[in-house]
């Protein structure tokens, strides 16, 4: 299903390129390791770049960034930057959250 949504998105011409030049696919689960305490170990898959602003081609362990930042990344890369997503000031050290986007997922 996933290759064929991606040729779907390459047939679709948008700008100099296709549909899914500009597009991220977020290719992932609802069973991480520790989803209901922590949402720890929790892998996915970064499929396209959205238009050249997210790094491609690479692996990264996140191990100590919670999947919260991978939200504020993606908001960053759609140019509606926050420091955080759904973690609060006083809780960001707990979750071991970070101020601002992951910087290894942004061009």
């Amino acid at each position: 299903m996933l290759v064929k949504l991606m040729k779907a998105l390459e047939a679709v011409p948008e700008g100099p390129g296709s549909m899914m030049d500009n597009t991220l696919i977020v290719y992932t689960n609802n069973n991480a390791d520790k989803q209901h305490t922590d949402g720890s170990t929790w892998p996915f898959v970064l499929i396209g770049n959205g238009g050249g602003r997210f790094k491609t081609g690479q692996y990264t362990n996140l191990e100590d960034r919670p999947i919260n930042d991978l939200y504020a990344t993606f908001l960053h890369g759609a140019d509606t930057p926050v420091d955080r997503f759904n973690v609060p000031k006083n809780m960001a050290e707990k979750w071991n959250s970070q101020l601002g986007p992951i910087e290894e997922l942004l061009v």
